[in-house]
C-alpha cells in the first residue's frame, strides 16, 4: 500500500492506494500542537476501514508521501530560533531596508491600500544580529578584497555572545563566486562544532538560490535556517516513530515546486504551501486525461480557498519569485493564490460593507459554532447547516454531530441582530459574500496571467469546493465545474502522481539580439557549458538516490526580457543545447509566442533586443500517473442513490424549498440530477443549485453545468 496525506489547516486527509487498485481515504481533525497526532489519527482510520490496525498497515505499506505545514506554522508564530546574518561590509542595511515595495508584500489589497497605516513585518532577524564582512567579490567572480579570518571568527563571536544559535551568510556576488561564503561556514564550524550549537544550522545563500539578488538571495536562505529545526526535528521525529511502528518504507515530503524527496533531500523553505501544490499537480495530470488545456483550480477547505493554473506546455503555473508569508524568495514554486475562505472563516458585520467573511478562521480548535467545541463566532459552516445544506447527524461521516442550535445563536448574535434581519437570510448573505470573494479571487487569477475566464475548466475539491463550486461559478459567471473523485482529500491524492525532482538555476546576462548592433548571440559553448554542469548535478543527486542517468528526464527554462523592460518572462526551452542559429532562433521564437500569447500580438515589437536573465534545468524521474479505473454506463436509474429529502433555503427564493438528496457512493456513471438536489458523500457534500445540471461520468467525475440562461 501507499499512502498520501496532506495536512491542512483544519483537517488531516489521506489517501490510500493498494496494489490491486483499491482506494480508501480518511479525514481527520488537524491537531496543531503536534500535527503527528492528527497524522496517525487518519492512518489508523484507513486501518480500520481496511480491517487492519495501524502496525500491521504500516508494515506492509511501501511509501508514505507527505505534505506539511510545519514551516507555515512557525513562520505564522514566529517561533523560530535566534539567528545571525554576515554579509559584505557596506551591506548590512540591505535587509532591514528591503525592496520598495516589501511592506506590501503577503498582505491583501484590503490592506495595502491604506498607505497610511502601512507597516513593515516583524524581522526574522533584527538589525544588531546581522553583521558585516570586510571582502568583495566582483560581478565577474573575481576577489576583489580578500576574506579576513581573524574578522570573521570576530563577528561570529560577538553574534554567538548575543544569543544567535545559527547563522546566514549571504555575501555579495557569491552565487557567481561561493569561495568567501564557503571559509566562512568552515570557520563556523571549526569555532563552534556541533557539540556546542547543536544542529542549528549555517546556511549559505549560494546554496538555496544561484541567482541575482542580494535582498531576495538573504531572504530565501533566512527562511530556510528559521525553519530548519522544525522540519529536521518534528519530521525526524515522526520519522523515528513511523519505523518504530514497523514502517520500512521511504518518507517522502512533498515540495512546493510540484515534486517530493527524500528527508535528506528536502530544504525546510520547499515544504512550505506544499498541500495546495499537491492538489493542483494532481489536477495537471487529470487535465492530461481529459484532453483538457486549461484548468483553474479551486481548494476549499475549513481554512483557505486556493486557486492554481494549469495551462498545458506552459510554465506560467509557476511563480520564480513567490511570496512567503511577508518575504519575497528565490525558489521556483507552482503558483498558488490563498485567501481566507474556507468552511471556517469568521463572519462578522462590517459597518461599511455590511457582512464580511474572513480572513479569520475557527480552524480546528475551537471550529465552527456547530462543532459544540467552544466555538462561540459564526462561520461559513454554521451558515451552511441553518441553510439546510449540510446533514447535522451524518457530518464527517458521522463522526462529527453538529449542533444547529449553537449555529443560528452564533449568526444572530453577531450578524442577523445587528443588521436586522432574519437568521436564515443572514446565513444567505453570509453565503452570498464568500462565494463572490472566490469567483473574484479565481478572475483576478486567470487575468493576472493574461488568460480569458471563459476559455477555463473549472475543478472543484477540498471538503468545502464542490459545497460552494456553483455559487462561485456563478459569480465568475462560468458555466460548467468539474468535481473530480475524492475531492475531499484531492490534494492527498495529487501526491500520489508527484515525481521526485531536483531545479537548478543560475542567474546570467546574455544577450541574444542587440538592436543596435544588429548582432546574434554566438558564445553558445557559456550557454552549453552552464546546462551541462546542471545536468552533472542532476546526475549526481538523483544517483545518491539509486537512480541511473538513463532514468532522468530534464528540460532547460529560460527567463527572458526584451530590451528596456523590467518585467521577465519564463518559457520552456525548445532545446536543450545550443548548436547552430537555427536553435538560437526556435528560442527566440518560442519567446516571442509566450509574450504575444501573454500580452497580445500588438504589443510585440520583433526588432526589439532580447536577453536572458536565468537559466533553470528542471530534472526529474517519470513515473506513470496513477490510472483511472472506467466503469460502464449504469442501465439503473438514478432513484437507486435517492436518500431522501430536507428543507434547504436557496439563494434565488424566498422561502426554503423541499431538496432531494442523493447518496454519492450509490451514483453511477451516466446518472443525472437536476438541481436543486443534494450530494453527500462521507466528507463532502456536492450542492446542485436551481438552475444547474449534475452528471456523473465513466471516470467519477461529476460535472455541473448551468442550463441556458435567457
Amino acid at each position: 500500500m501507499e499512502i498520501n496525506v496532506d495536512i491542512g489547516g483544519t483537517f488531516t486527509d489521506c489517501f490510500a492506494t493498494a496494489a490491486d487498485g483499491r482506494v480508501t481515504t480518511a479525514k481527520a481533525l488537524t491537531t496543531h500542537h503536534d500535527l503527528s497526532i492528527g497524522f496517525l489519527r487518519a492512518i489508523a482510520d484507513i486501518a480500520e476501514e481496511t480491517g487492519s490496525d495501524t502496525d500491521t498497515l504500516l508494515q506492509t505499506t511501501t511509501t508514505i508521501r507527505y505534505a506539511t505545514t510545519l514551516g507555515t506554522n512557525a513562520l505564522i508564530e514566529r517561533s523560530g530560533p535566534r539567528l545571525g546574518l554576515l554579509t559584505t561590509r557596506g551591506h548590512e542595511d540591505t535587509v532591514p531596508i528591503g525592496r520598495c515595495r516589501q511592506w506590501a508584500d503577503g498582505l491583501p489589497a484590503t490592506v495595502t491600500r491604506d498607505l497610511s497605516r502601512a507597516q513593515r513585518p516583524v524581522p526574522l532577524i533584527e538589525p544588531e544580529q546581522i553583521a558585516g564582512l570586510t571582502e568583495r567579490v566582483d560581478a565577474a567572480g573575481r576577489v576583489v578584497i580578500p576574506l579576513d579570518p581573524d574578522e570573521v571568527r570576530d563577528r561570529v563571536l560577538d553574534l554567538v555572545d548575543q544569543g544567535v544559535r545559527g547563522f546566514v551568510v549571504c555575501l555579495l556576488n557569491s552565487h557567481i563566486n561561493a569561495a568567501h561564503e564557503q571559509m566562512v561556514r568552515a570557520i563556523v564550524e571549526e569555532e563552534y562544532p556541533n557539540a556546542y550549537l547543536g544542529r542549528f544550522p549555517t546556511i549559505l545563500s549560494h546554496e538555496v538560490s544561484g541567482r541575482a539578488g542580494e535582498y531576495a538571495r538573504s531572504m530565501t536562505a533566512t527562511i530556510n535556517a528559521y525553519l530548519h529545526r522544525f522540519t529536521a526535528d518534528r519530521l525526524s521525529s515522526l520519522r523515528d516513530e513511523l519505523r518504530g511502528r514497523g514502517y520500512r518504507g521511504e518518507l517522502l515530503l512533498v515540495h512546493n515546486s510540484g515534486g517530493m524527496g527524500s528527508l535528506a533531500g528536502t530544504t525546510p523553505i520547499q515544504t512550505v504551501h506544499a498541500g495546495p501544490v499537491a492538489g493542483l499537480y494532481g489536477s495537471r495530470h487529470l487535465a492530461q486525461a481529459r484532453g483538457l488545456d486549461k484548468v483553474v483550480t479551486t481548494d476549499m477547505g475549513g481554512t483557505s480557498f486556493d486557486v492554481g493554473i494549469v495551462v498545458q506546455g506552459s510554465v506560467r503555473f509557476y511563480e520564480f519569485n513567490p511570496v512567503i508569508d511577508r518575504w519575497r524568495v528565490q525558489i521556483p514554486m507552482m503558483d498558488i493564490s490563498a485567501i481566507g475562505a474556507g468552511g471556517g472563516s469568521i463572519a462578522r458585520v462590517d459597518p461599511i460593507s455590511g457582512v464580511a467573511v474572513g480572513p479569520a478562521s475557527a480552524g480546528s480548535d475551537p471550529g465552527p459554532a456547530c462543532y459544540g467545541q467552544g466555538g462561540t463566532e459564526p462561520t461559513v459552516t454554521d451558515a451552511n447547516l441553518v441553510l439546510g445544506y449540510l446533514d447535522p447527524d451524518n457530518y464527517h461521516g458521522g463522526n462529527l454531530t453538529l449542533d444547529i442550535r449553537r449555529a443560528e445563536r452564533a449568526i444572530e448574535r453577531r450578524v442577523a441582530k445587528p443588521l436586522g434581519i432574519s437568521v436564515p437570510e443572514a446565513a444567505r448573505q453570509i453565503r452570498r459574500v464568500v462565494d463572490e470573494t472566490m469567483g473574484a479571487e479565481i478572475f483576478k487569477g486567470i487575468t493576472a496571467k493574461g488568460y480569458d475566464p471563459r476559455e477555463f475548466t473549472v475543478f472543484s475539491f477540498g471538503g468545502g469546493g464542490p459545497l460552494h463550486a456553483c455559487g462561485y461559478a456563478r459569480a465568475l459567471d462560468v458555466d460548467e465545474v468539474v468535481v473530480p473523485a475524492h475531492s475531499s482529500v484531492f490534494s492527498a491524492s495529487g501526491a500520489a502522481g508527484l515525481e521526485r525532482l531536483h531545479i537548478y538555476e543560475r542567474s546570467v546576462w546574455m544577450v541574444l539580439f542587440n538592436p543596435l548592433t544588429k548582432q546574434l548571440f554566438d558564445n553558445f559553448a557559456e550557454f552549453n557549458t552552464i546546462v551541462d554542469e546542471f545536468h552533472a548535478e542532476a546526475v549526481s543527486d538523483f544517483g545518491g538516490q539509486g537512480f541511473g542517468i538513463e532514468d532522468i528526464d530534464t528540460v532547460v527554462e529560460l527567463d527572458m526580457r526584451s530590451t528596456g523592460q523590467l518585467y521577465v518572462i519564463t518559457i520552456a526551452s525548445p532545446v536543450r543545447r545550443l548548436e547552430t542559429r537555427s536553435d538560437l532562433a526556435e528560442i527566440i521564437k518560442a519567446y516571442f509566442d509566450e509574450y504575444g500569447d501573454r500580452f497580445g500580438d500588438l504589443a510585440l515589437t520583433k526588432e526589439i533586443g532580447i536577453s536572458i536573465d536565468a537559466i533553470r534545468l528542471r530534472a526529474w524521474i517519470p513515473r506513470p500517473a496513477p490510472g483511472q479505473m472506467e466503469r460502464p454506463v449504469s442501465s439503473e436509474p438514478v432513484k437507486v442513490a435517492h436518500k431522501g429529502s430536507r428543507s434547504c433555503w436557496w439563494v434565488s427564493a424566498d422561502q426554503p424549498q423541499e431538496t432531494e438528496i442523493y447518496d454519492y457512493a450509490a451514483l453511477r456513471p451516466g446518472h443525472r440530477l437536476t438541481g436543486p438536489a443534494i450530494v453527500e458523500a462521507t466528507d463532502t457534500s456536492i450542492l446542485i443549485e436551481p438552475g444547474w445540471q449534475g452528471e456523473m461520468d465513466s471516470y467519477g467525475f461529476f460535472t455541473m453545468r448551468q442550463e441556458a440562461r435567457s
